[in-house]
């Protein structure tokens, strides 16, 4: 991502390493050091806007599972953050918990989320449902990702272990996918992800989701230029650069 973010545009991109954070067996400790890489990233961003006159409002937090959490508790320390986008954000121990230890529209002026496994853990998701953001993208659903296999059994032993954070792009594709399809979106030239305002997976599974009469949005990297809000759904392709 880093790599077609600096081939496309004319921007600085900071990458945070928080893999001792993350690289956990216990994942409730996982989620906890969430919190202090989140206030270690507002410092940082504090740091750069009195020393170079970074401008908040030009800053796009950019975060996947618990990075989503990251990003959102660094917004709600550092405000005026421009944009926050969630990939996929981890459903155990945030989904139905308060705004304030969750990724929120008040954390950023814009707030977008992609959401690619949010089966419930009993069905091997290991994102959420729940709508964060300004903006709340479900490609295919929102779940069960097409060209992911949903079999593969070393799924039982980070669902049991909840090592969220191990998973590679085979052990957990669906949740993976949120990577892939932001990176797609980027170019200008590249996929142009159409997606259509819908209220929910059964009223898109019956194709009532293909309408633009109340404002489409697109998924992605140019989510922010319009200015349509709410929940969206949208089909992709198996493989890249996903869109139809």
């Amino acid at each position: 991502m880093v790599e077609v973010f600096l081939n496309t545009e004319d921007v600085n991109v900071i990458a945070v390493d928080w893999s001792l954070g993350a690289d956990n067996i216990n994942y409730i400790q996982s989620a906890a050091n969430t919190r202090v890489v989140g206030a270690t990233t507002a410092k940082l961003l504090e740091e750069l806007h009195h020393t170079t006159g970074l401008s908040y409002s030009h800053v796009h937090l950019i975060g996947f599972s618990l990075g989503s959490y990251i990003a959102g508790y660094a917004g709600r320390r550092v405000h005026g953050i421009g944009r926050i986008t969630g990939l996929d954000p981890a459903g155990p121990l945030f989904e139905n918990f308060d705004v304030q230890v969750r990724l929120d529209p008040t954390d950023a002026s814009f707030v977008d989320v992609i959401h690619s496994d949010s089966d419930s853990l009993s069905e091997l998701g290991f994102g959420l449902d729940k709508a964060l953001g300004h903006a709340d993208f479900y490609p295919n659903g929102g779940e069960k990702q097409p060209g992911c296999s949903q079999e593969d059994v070393n799924h039982w032993f980070f669902l049991i272990a909840l090592q969220i954070e191990q998973f590679t792009d085979t052990v957990a594709c669906s949740h993976m996918r949120a990577i892939a399809l932001f990176t797609e979106s980027i170019p200008t030239s590249g996929c142009s992800f159409t997606a259509y305002p819908c209220q929910s997976k059964a009223d898109y599974d019956a194709g009532r989701c293909h309408s633009c009469d109340q404002g489409c949005s697109e998924m992605g990297y140019h989510a922010d230029k319009y200015s349509a809000h709410g929940k969206f759904y949208l089909s992709t392709t198996g493989s890249p650069p996903f869109c139809q």
